[in-house]
């Protein structure tokens, strides 16, 4: 794999923490949304692993977003969740496939992703990024 340029880097970054600021992930329209998805998977592909962390409503709600964006990420995974009543964080790591679930009793809603490089020079794509919409990726499975 060629290394993106620090340019590259740097205008996907800026596109994915204008969330940051966010308790919630904003409406998207389609093509924003796209943008989104491109950039996610490319911080995904230069990046040696993920931490999703997801805040939600429900279990079902948090596990089927965790899902959907673990596919996304080219992540295969069978999650067996105990059962959960009101709203959850769940977390998720790729590198060694833990998971983690607990109440939440915040405001947030929406997926966060933290991702981690050991590269030098993929050094400013570390970060967490969202909240996401839990449904970026629903329709693409």
């Amino acid at each position: 794999m060629t290394p993106p340029s620090p340019d590259t880097i740097a205008a996907a970054r800026q596109r994915l923490s204008q969330f940051s600021r966010l308790a919630t992930p904003p409406r998207l329209s389609a093509a924003e949304a796209a943008q989104v998805r491109d950039d996610i998977r490319s911080f995904n592909q230069w990046s040696d692993y993920q931490t999703l962390g997801i805040c939600a409503d429900t279990l079902g709600e948090g596990q089927q977003s965790l899902e959907s964006f673990l596919v996304a990420l080219g992540v295969s995974v069978s999650l067996d969740l105990p059962v959960r009543d009101g709203a959850i964080y769940l977390k998720f790591n790729t590198l060694k496939g833990a998971w983690y679930l607990d109440d939440y009793s915040g405001g947030s809603r929406g997926v966060l992703i933290t991702f981690h490089t050991s590269e030098p020079e993929l050094a400013e794509l570390s970060g967490t990024y969202g909240p996401f919409p839990f449904d970026l990726f629903a329709d693409l499975q």
